[in-house]
Order: structure tokens, then sequence, then C-alpha cells
């Protein structure tokens, strides 16, 4: 792997308004607030706050800033998210108070990117070259030199998830401490991969997507899908047992909830009842303006 880009390249690169955010940054670590409780992620040794920042609907650094000064330390994000500038606005809004933020990123092989199909020393070196300069690319746009959590992006195929250059890159980078800790993201048809993990215990987490309902629609496509939710508690209760840190995401997209007749249903009670289960470390939450940071960080106090 060719030298990672240091910090101070970075730096000399950010766009210009990054002098604007790193004010309003000092302006609002004097006032930073502190969400008291913390989960384990596995036995990644990483705290994060219950609720985690899906950074992927925004476009304003000033609202990643509001949700850290309201207390929330876990920021998601992803390579392929508005094609890298999601990751450069986490970066930008981070940037006074990195080592304060946990960061967590994702990317991915395509199979156009591998014409081996990963097959023999040729295939070996497409996986390495792809997810070297992949990292690589999501250092410099996050204007950081590490990583708390990369995530093998919406994994779905095995052979590829478990490849051994893949999980040589994954732990080689882990030991380099160019990352912290490492997992993938699923979707629920995938339920074998978090299945394998259980067994082979080489991934330090899982993300998948969990709520309530035991089914979703998407946001953006209005695709419907669903999974056998016993299964899937089945797994994750395993995983977490064998300290495996557990992430969910579409922690919403099952609709409101209520937990009785007297409570109005509503967004943060369904990610309430996400929480409400011992092996989830954090739920991951897509918020796009204050108001819906403000109803989810009350429900912090509740839990």
């Amino acid at each position: 792997m060719k030298r990672m880009i240091s910090r101070k390249k970075f730096l000399s690169t950010t766009i210009a308004g990054l002098a604007g955010i790193k004010m309003m940054s000092q302006a609002l670590n004097n006032s930073q607030t502190e969400i008291s409780v913390k989960r384990k992620v596995g036995k990644s040794g990483i705290l994060v706050t219950p609720v985690c920042f899906g950074a992927s609907r925004t476009n304003e650094a000033s609202l990643i800033r509001y949700v850290i000064d309201k207390g929330i330390n876990f920021i998601d994000t992803g390579r392929t998210y508005s094609n890298g500038n999601n990751e450069k606005l986490v970066g930008k809004a981070i940037s006074e108070i990195r080592h304060n933020v946990v960061i967590q990123s994702k990317l991915r092989l395509d199979e156009s990117e591998l014409p081996s199909g990963g097959k023999g020393k040729n295939g070996a070196e497409e996986i390495r070259s792809v997810l070297n300069n992949k990292l690589e690319a999501s250092l410099k746009a996050l204007d950081s030199d590490y990583i708390d959590i990369l995530l093998y992006h919406s994994a779905s195929d095995e052979n590829l998830l478990f490849h051994p250059e893949v999980m040589k890159f994954f732990d080689g980078m882990k030991r380099s401490g160019v990352i912290k800790s490492h997992g993938f993201s699923a979707h629920n048809d995938n339920m074998n991969l978090i299945e394998r993990n259980n067994k082979e215990l080489f991934y330090d987490m899982v993300m998948v997507p969990f709520n309530y309902k035991g089914s979703l629609v998407h946001s953006i496509t209005g695709e419907y899908s669903e999974w056998e939710q016993s299964q899937l508690i089945s797994l994750l209760t395993e995983a977490g047992d064998k300290g495996i840190g557990v992430i969910a995401m579409k922690t919403c997209s099952g609709g409101k909830y209520s937990p009785s007749p007297d409570v109005e249903p509503s967004y943060p009670e369904a990610v309430k009842w996400v929480l409400g289960n011992t092996f989830i470390s954090s739920a991951a939450v897509a918020m796009a303006n204050f108001e819906q940071v403000n109803e989810h960080i009350s429900m912090l106090d509740k839990l």
C-alpha cells in the first residue's frame, strides 16, 4: 500500500469555508454537552452514544456540529454517499474536535472493479488496489489520518466478504492503527453473513436493518422488504454474546411506534424500541434537520 496522505497535506487542500467552520467549532466547544450513557461496540473498546447520527441526508455542516454539541459522539457516513462529498462534509464539521468523535465510514468492492473476479494473483492484486485507494480517498475526504470504524458496505457475496485478501486488508489496517475497528453492513436477505461471522469471529461488528416491525420501505426507492424477525434477533443475540458489536440501521423505516395506547406513536419511540434490545450497540438515525435531532436527543433521557 502506498503511503497515506498526511494530515498536514489534508489540511492544505481543504476547501474554502473551513475557517468559518473552525470559528464555529471553537464557540461550540465552550458549550458542548455530554450524554452520560455510552455503549460498548462489542469488544472493540469503542464507546458510543446509543444514537448514531446518520449524516447521509444532510449537506449542512452546522447540523452535524449541532448534533455533536448536543452530546452525540457517533457519526455515520460512507464513501459512496453523495459521491464522496458526504465524507468531506463530515470532515469539515469535525475538524477541530476529531478525537472527541467516533467516525464510521464504509467502502465496498464492485464487480466492475474486479475483472478477475477476485480469483488468483490478479484478483488479489485488484482487491488490494481498490480497497487501498478507496481508504486513502476516505481519509483525505474526512481530513483525518484514521477512521474509528470502517465497514465493508452493503455486503452480499459471502466469498468476497470473507476473501483472504479482503480480510488481510482489514486486519492490516487495524494493526497499523489506520482504522480502529472493522465490520460490515448487510441487508437482511444476507443473514448468512452474520451467521458466518458468528462462527469465524473476524469482523468486530455488523450493521443491519432492525426495527420493531421487521420490515421497511426504502425512503428513496420505495422498495418494500421484510425479514424473519425471530431469526434475526437470534443471530444478533448470539453476535452480542460473542462480543460482536451490533449497529442498527433503518431504525425508523418501519414507521412510527407506540409502546402503549397512552403514548403517541413517534419515530423516537421506534428507535427506543430498537435500543431496548441489549445486543444493540447503537441505533443509526438519518436526521435531516434540527427538530429531528432535538426529538431523538430528548428520547435519550428516557432510556
